[in-house]
């Protein structure tokens, strides 16, 4: 029996497979974030802006989406094989939201979201494969 080992195929493979991991975990991450933004009930108060009712979040829980801007600015940054992938979310108040200010609690939405996905790391893991030829 011959074994003959292509090293330079499983390196490639490894990588590439690599990156389609982490572009699906980046992509996990923002469509979790999406998800925490615009689903779920809030407790916040309740005003009128025009003709439109709306119900903010309260302190602790992520922020209710209003007029769309902060989902919108949401996006997943990805250079194929690289293995390096950036959530971004580019709403100018997004850190504010995030973390708070001295006169506003925090309304987390990114935290939560990478905790969501922390919890189903295991099953990207077992998504992964690589391919390695006899």
């Amino acid at each position: 029996m011959t074994l003959k080992w292509n090293g330079s195929h499983v390196k490639n493979s490894v990588r590439g497979s690599v990156d389609q991991l982490v572009f699906r975990v980046a992509h996990a991450l923002r469509n979790e974030a999406v998800r925490l933004v615009q689903t779920g009930s809030r407790s916040g108060r309740i005003y009128r802006r025009g003709r439109k009712t709306h119900q903010a979040s309260a302190p602790g829980e992520p922020p209710k989406t209003d007029t769309g801007a902060l989902v919108r600015s949401m996006r997943v940054d990805h250079t194929p094989g690289t293995g390096r992938a950036n959530f971004v979310v580019g709403a100018e108040y997004a850190a504010r939201l995030e973390f708070g200010t001295a006169k506003m609690a925090a309304r987390p939405f990114v935290r939560p979201a990478i905790e969501n996905v922390k919890a189903k790391m295991p099953e990207f893991m077992r998504s992964v494969t690589v391919k390695v030829e006899k």
